[in-house]
């Protein structure tokens, strides 16, 4: 049973279901996808709070412990046309190309 969770701030939404995941970052087990628009949101401080707000646990904490690290993150991948990903085990990367199953676009 898939169990869908949508929530709205800033223009962006967090779900747990993939059928939605062309309008929203896309949840993959353990980790959150951002596409090239978000990642460029992440880039500042108000970004990386409206995505706080609405991330469901352990994600939240994860972001709010780490907001700086996020927004640097972001800012490189945002130079060479990545996205980023946060894993529930508190990991911050990036990706491109057909990780996060094609999303970074």
């Amino acid at each position: 049973m898939r169990t869908v969770v949508a929530v709205l701030a800033a223009g962006m939404m967090v779900v747990t279901s993939p059928a939605q995941a062309a309008s929203a970052p896309h949840y993959r087990p353990g980790t959150i996808y951002f596409n090239k628009t978000e990642t460029a949101q992440l880039t500042y401080l108000t970004g990386v709070a409206a995505v706080r707000s609405v991330a469901a646990a352990p994600f939240g904490r994860i972001i709010g412990d780490n907001a700086a690290e996020i927004m640097v993150r972001a800012g490189s991948a945002n130079m060479v046309g990545q996205c980023v990903k946060i894993t529930s085990m508190g990991a911050i990367g990036t990706y491109g190309g057909n990780d996060g199953d094609g999303f970074c676009q």
